[in-house]
C-alpha cells in the first residue's frame, strides 16, 4: 500500500508568501526613511554651516504668521519685515498691530508692498502712504515683484511695467528718507527689474547663500520656514543679510 503524501493547505503557502511580502516592504521602507533622514540631517548640518557665515538674520511675516511676540523675536533676530499693502486696495490685516508692536523690541523693522501690474503707480503709492503714513520703520521699504499670469518676460508690454515700477519706487524714495529695495528672484531681476533700477539693491528671493554680488543686500534662503513661540508654530520667511556686523550697522545708519 502506497505512503499517503501530507499536503499543506493551499492558504498556509499564501498566507507564507504574503507573510514575507509584507516583511520586505517593511524592511525597504525603514532603509527609504533612514536614508531620508541621514540625507535630510546632512542638509540641515550644510544650511547651519553656511548660515554661520552670516550673523545678521531675521524674518519677514504677514497676517498667517499668527501673534508674535517681538520682544522674544528680538532674543533670536535682527530684523523683522511686515508685510503691509499690496496693488492699490490690499491691506495686510495684521499690518497695523505687527508694526506698533515692534516699536518696544530691539529690532530693526522694514515694511512690505507687493508691486501689482494692473494698478497704476500712483494708485499704488497713494495705497501705500495711506496705510502707512509716516511709520515705515528704519529698513528700506521693500516692494515685492513677482510674475504673474500673463505677465512674464513673453508678454511685450512689460517695458512699460517697468516704467510703473520705476515711477512707484522713485516716489517712494522721494517721501521715505530710508529708499526701497526690490524683492525678487534672479530671473525676474535680470529680466524685468535691472534694466530699470540698475542701481538698486536687491533682496534675492530663491538665493543661494553663497556668490551673491555686492548689490544683493538680503538673501531669502527658506520662504516656507516657521519659528516656535509659546509651544506655538508660526509661519515666517527666513532671510539673511549678505554681509558681516559692521556693514549692517553702515546699513542701518
Amino acid at each position: 500500500m502506497a505512503k499517503r503524501r501530507d499536503y499543506q493547505p493551499i492558504y498556509d503557502n499564501t498566507y507564507q508568501r504574503q507573510r514575507r511580502h509584507f516583511w520586505w516592504v517593511v524592511g525597504l521602507f525603514l532603509i527609504c526613511v533612514i536614508v531620508g533622514g541621514l540625507g535630510w540631517w546632512q542638509w540641515q548640518a550644510y544650511q547651519r554651516r553656511q548660515l554661520s557665515n552670516y550673523p545678521i538674520q531675521g524674518v519677514m511675516i504677514n497676517q498667517d504668521s499668527g501673534y508674535l511676540d517681538f520682544q522674544q523675536l528680538a532674543n533670536r533676530e535682527k530684523f523683522v519685515y511686515l508685510q503691509a499693502t499690496s496693488g492699490a486696495t490690499y491691506t495686510d490685516d495684521a499690518y497695523g498691530d505687527n508694526f506698533s508692536r515692534s516699536q518696544g523690541a530691539d529690532i530693526a523693522v522694514g515694511v512690505v508692498h507687493t508691486f501689482s501690474f494692473t494698478s497704476s503707480a500712483e494708485q499704488q503709492y497713494r495705497h501705500f502712504r495711506a496705510t502707512v503714513k509716516e511709520d515705515s520703520g528704519t529698513l528700506p521699504i521693500m516692494v515685492a515683484v513677482a510674475y504673474y499670469g500673463k505677465y512674464n518676460n513673453d508678454n511685450h508690454q512689460m517695458a512699460t511695467q517697468g516704467q510703473k515700477l520705476k515711477m512707484l519706487v522713485q516716489k517712494l524714495t522721494q517721501h521715505y528718507p530710508q529708499g526701497v529695495i526690490i524683492l525678487a528672484t534672479h530671473q525676474v531681476l535680470d529680466q524685468f527689474v535691472h534694466p530699470v533700477l540698475p542701481a538698486l539693491h536687491y533682496w534675492v528671493a530663491d538665493g543661494r547663500l553663497t556668490g551673491q554680488g555686492a548689490q544683493v543686500k538680503f538673501i531669502e534662503y527658506d520662504a516656507n520656514g516657521t519659528m516656535t513661540q509659546n509651544a506655538q508654530s508660526h509661519a515666517v520667511e527666513r532671510a539673511v543679510f549678505n554681509g558681516d556686523r559692521r556693514t549692517w550697522q553702515n546699513f542701518i545708519h
